[in-house]
């Protein structure tokens, strides 16, 4: 493959990256309702490259690139649980407005293409001498993704369902409830 083509590749996970931080955003806007379901698996377009990734991480990463992937996928999870509350208000489940979550949500993939544009720019992976396994790169960093993704959208799942049931509890408690504004944290 040329770099051009290489390139292409690039811009498409990277536009896959924007649209999926931009359906991130937007969920956080409205307000939760049902089983948790929704949050669990709103993204459901990252378990589409799991057969792939498991194939090129199966066959052609070491034990040592499988562990680092793994760490990287956690790494990039702990911003996002560590900002992600949900709040009860007029007995509707919404998502606590964090700004730092959003300077997460929308600076971590622009830190991203700096340092990869920094790293290519500074350090060309494609030259007569040297073709690395682009192929597997790619799919470790989907991989940590995938693995970020799905401890986050875990941790919502778990926490709105934790703060459903208070606020079910609670309707029974206190019948008049709904009606006046409270604001729960978990």
């Amino acid at each position: 493959m040329t770099q051009q083509q290489w390139d292409l590749i690039g811009y498409a996970v990277w536009a896959l990256i924007i649209w999926v931080t931009l359906k991130q955003f937007m969920q956080t806007k409205r307000e939760f309702t049902g089983s948790g379901l929704r949050i669990l698996l709103g993204d459901w377009l990252m378990l589409a490259p799991l057969p792939w990734i498991g194939y090129c991480m199966g066959t052609r990463a070491t034990f040592e690139q499988f562990l680092w992937t793994i760490a990287l996928g956690v790494a990039l999870a702990i911003p996002y649980v560590l900002t992600s509350k949900f709040m009860i208000k007029s007995g509707r489940i919404f998502f606590k407005t964090s700004y730092l979550f959003y300077a997460i949500l929308l600076g971590l993939p622009y830190i991203r293409y700096l340092i990869r544009d920094e790293v290519f720019h500074t350090h060309p992976i494609l030259t007569a001498d040297y073709r690395p396994d682009i192929e597997l790169m790619l799919a470790m960093y989907i991989a940590a993704l995938v693995i970020y993704t799905f401890i986050w959208r875990s941790y919502m799942y778990f926490s709105y369902r934790q703060l459903l049931k208070q606020n079910n509890a609670q309707s029974e408690v206190l019948p008049n409830a709904n009606s006046n504004p409270i604001v729960v944290q978990n």
